[in-house]
């Protein structure tokens, strides 16, 4: 499979990881398969979940030898869907524990590039923005249905847009005259046309994420998630979190804090362990990355 992607903190995750030998351990993100693969490679054997039908069939050619000798298993679910799963997988495939759990929230390069679904403000598709294409409500739905209050709401809060009440009340002004969104090179030109970009990113970087997040429900996706995850691990099993957004890392911290001081897990990094100088000039995109490590006790 040719990718684009590059896995963030890698090489970190997979320390903190501790993979040993012949022990399963789950990548409730699969994307393009980075962190799975280093898992592999140092003997460990894998469930890996993604809700991106692509993803998974790009990794089921990628590693066909590794899932026929039952060192991966590829789920095409939700990582919501995590501890029912799992559950059912360990009669299936005879797994005894999970030594660790992998989040990585951040959506592969691959994806954000792609001009059909409208993850991308380049070229011209459809504004979908679904990473589960079974989901009913697209992004360009939202454009349509809400309100200038509520489209304003979502480009602050999941976006953190300096101007969402500008580019909201532009977008609901449109609707009135006849015009509505329905591609990104719509949206990425209304928005372009509102907000004049200050830095070498796009105008409108921070709107297609805000949208991006309330269409696949991610921060409410990541809160029901990681009580499930933590129920699935063996005693002294790591559970991992890279965050790329506020809201994101926000949820980890709480939720690994309040376990803490449950003691019911202990936090490996008082701080969240954040890319290199050497890692930012190589991949911008992963500025903003913080991970978070807890072992369960």
């Amino acid at each position: 499979m040719k990718t684009s992607h590059i896995t963030v903190l890698l090489n970190e995750a997979i320390e903190y990881l501790k993979v040993e030998k012949n022990c399963w351990y789950v990548d409730t993100t699969f994307g393009g398969g980075g962190h799975t693969e280093q898992i592999l490679k140092r003997g460990g054997k894998v469930i890996a979940f993604d809700f991106d039908q692509n993803a998974i069939k790009a990794g089921e050619e990628r590693f066909k030898n590794e899932i026929e000798s039952n060192q991966l298993v590829l789920v095409n679910k939700n990582f919501t869907e995590l501890e029912e799963t799992l559950n059912s997988l360990k009669k299936e495939h005879s797994i005894d524990e999970i030594s660790g759990i992998l989040f990585d929230f951040g959506t592969s390069t691959d994806q954000l590039m792609n001009t059909d679904r409208g993850f991308s403000f380049l070229g011209e598709g459809e504004l979908d923005m679904r990473m589960d294409q079974t989901l009913g409500v697209k992004a360009k739905d939202l454009l349509t249905l809400l309100s200038e209050k509520q489209l304003m709401e979502i480009f602050f809060q999941h976006g953190g847009e300096s101007e969402a009440k500008k580019i909201a009340k532009a977008i609901v002004s449109n609707r009135k005259n006849g015009v509505y969104i329905k591609t990104n090179k719509d949206l990425a030109q209304l928005v372009e046309s509102v907000k004049k970009s200050r830095n070498k990113t796009h105008p409108a970087t921070k709107v297609f994420q805000a949208l991006r997040i309330v269409v696949n429900d991610e921060l409410n996706n990541i809160e029901t998630s990681l009580p499930q995850a933590f129920n699935s691990l063996k005693k002294g099993g790591r559970l991992i979190t890279i965050s790329f957004h506020e809201g994101e890392d926000r949820i980890a911290k709480t939720t690994f804090k309040t376990w803490q001081e449950e003691n019911l897990a202990t936090l490996i990094t008082k701080k969240p362990v954040v890319p290199t100088d050497e890692a930012i000039k190589e991949n911008p995109r992963c500025r903003s990355a913080k991970m978070r490590i807890i072992e369960k006790t």
